[in-house]
C-alpha cells in the first residue's frame, strides 16, 4: 500500500535531523573543551565520531530530498543548512588535528576563551533549529540571530587580542605562524555559526 504521508513528506523528520546535526556541532566543541582541559583525553576518535554522524545526517537528508515528494521548505535551503551545520564539526576536527601535533610547543596557550565562544555560537545555532521546529517562530530566531552577531563580534575581538603578541619583536616565528592558523581556526567555528545562522534565517524569511 501506498503511504501518502511518505509521498507527500515527512516534514518532522527533516526537522529532527537538522537538530540533531546542531546537536553534533555542540558535541564537537565539548569535546574539544575536554581535549584542552589539563589531563584531557588526547584522541581525535571524539571529534571523528562527532564528524561521521553529522556526514551521516546530511546523507540521510540528501536521501529524503530524492525521495520526498513535499519538503517543509525548498530542497536548495535545506542543502544549504544541511552543509553550512557539517562544516562546524569539521572545523573544531581541523584544530583538533593541528593542535595535537603541535601540543608541545602551545602547552603554555590558554585556548579557553575562544572555545566558550565557540560554546555559546553553537549553543545558539541548536536553539535557532529548535525554534524552527517548534513552529518557525520568527521573532525568536531573529533574536538568536543577534545574539549569535555579537558572539561573532566578540570573537573577533579576542582574535586580534590573540594575534597582538605574535608580532611582537622576538617572539618565536614557528610557534607565531602555529598560533595564527589555530586561533583563526577557532575563529573559523564561530563564523561557521553564523553561516548557518544566516541560513536559518533567510529560509525562516522565505517561509514566513
Amino acid at each position: 500500500m501506498i503511504s501518502f504521508q511518505r509521498i507527500l513528506g515527512r516534514e518532522e523528520e527533516f526537522f529532527e535531523l537538522l537538530e540533531a546535526s546542531a546537536q553534533e556541532a555542540c558535541a564537537a566543541v565539548a569535546a574539544l573543551d575536554s581535549l584542552l582541559s589539563p589531563g584531557g583525553n588526547r584522541s581525535l576518535e571524539a571529534f571523528a565520531a562527532a564528524r561521521r554522524k553529522d556526514k551521516q545526517i546530511t546523507n540521510t537528508l540528501e536521501e529524503m530530498l530524492i525521495t520526498t515528494f513535499v519538503t517543509p521548505m525548498e530542497r536548495e535551503d535545506i542543502e544549504a543548512l544541511a552543509d553550512a551545520l557539517y562544516k562546524v564539526p569539521k572545523t573544531v576536527e581541523k584544530f583538533a588535528e593541528r593542535y595535537l601535533i603541535v601540543v608541545d610547543r602551545v602547552k603554555d596557550i590558554d585556548f579557553n576563551g575562544q572555545v566558550k565562544l565557540m560554546a555559546e555560537a553553537t549553543q545558539l545555532v541548536l536553539r535557532m533549529t529548535q525554534a524552527l521546529k517548534a513552529g518557525r517562530d520568527l521573532g525568536r530566531i531573529k533574536g538568536y540571530q543577534n545574539e549569535l552577531q555579537r558572539v561573532e563580534e566578540r570573537a573577533d575581538d579576542l582574535l586580534l587580542t590573540l594575534m597582538q603578541p605574535l608580532y611582537q619583536p622576538g617572539f618565536d616565528a614557528l610557534k607565531a605562524v602555529i598560533l595564527y592558523d589555530l586561533f583563526a581556526l577557532n575563529e573559523k567555528v564561530v563564523d561557521r555559526c553564523r553561516d548557518a545562522g544566516n541560513v536559518l534565517s533567510h529560509v525562516l524569511l522565505k517561509n514566513s
